[in-house]
Order: C-alpha cells, then structure tokens, then sequence
C-alpha cells in the first residue's frame, strides 16, 4: 500500500465508529434528562388520612361554640362533641383550611359537599360544619 491509500472499509469504520458516538449522546442526554425530572415524576401522594398526623391544636371540643378554623372563607364550628370512628383509609383529603395548616378529609361518596372532618387521632375523626 502507498501512502493516502486507504484501508478496505476504513469508510465505513468511521461512519459506524460516528454514529454509535452520536447513540451514546443521545442515550446519555435523554438518562440526564430522567434524572432532572425524577423528583416531580416520582412524587408518592396519599389520598387519605393513613399516617397523616393530627394537625389540629388545641382541642376544639373544650369550647364548642367557637369557630374552629375557616375553609373557603367561610367559618366552620364542630358538628358534634364526639369523634367518628372512621377508618383512616376511609376518608379522603379535601383540601386545607384557609391557613393552609390543618389538613381536611371528607368520608367517600358524601352527599354534603360542605361537611369536613379533621383528624384528632388514629381512625379519630371530628366532624364540623358550616353555619
């Protein structure tokens, strides 16, 4: 061989040699991409009250006549004094009042979209209302 010939198959050595380089890129760009986004993707939410801690102080049944917190601006007060035994995988979150510090639960396939029950304890429920 002189020189400047080349190799048989020199050609396409380099154009596979190029293009598995290119796969790798692509490959390594979109396993980048996975990993910025794993956080929102891999997010594990909760519909219900399993393991939600009581967010409620102090007691609202030591003054039952008081307003015991606002949710859509409009006041809620206890329905009862005595806590509802529901399970706690019974219940689904509806949302938080309107300072965004006590989680609200509403029983499945409820017919008053208005009522609201906060946890007091585990499978311990209060039921409150508007007025």
């Amino acid at each position: 061989m002189q020189a400047g010939d080349q190799f048989p198959g020199e050609r396409w050595g380099s154009g596979l040699a190029a293009g598995s380089a290119l796969f790798l890129g692509i490959v390594a760009f979109t396993v980048w991409l996975d990993q910025m986004s794993r956080v929102r993707e891999e997010k594990i939410t909760q519909p219900t009250a399993v393991s939600d801690p009581v967010t409620l102080a102090p007691d609202p049944r030591e003054n039952p006549g008081k307003e015991v917190l606002r949710w859509k601006g409009q006041p809620y007060f206890l329905q009862t004094n005595e806590p509802a035994k529901i399970w706690d995988f019974d219940v689904l979150k509806a949302g938080k009042d309107d300072s965004g510090k006590v989680e609200l639960y509403q029983v499945k396939n409820q017919n008053d979209a208005r009522l609201a029950l906060v946890k007091i304890g585990r499978n311990e429920f209060l039921a409150l209302t508007p007025r």
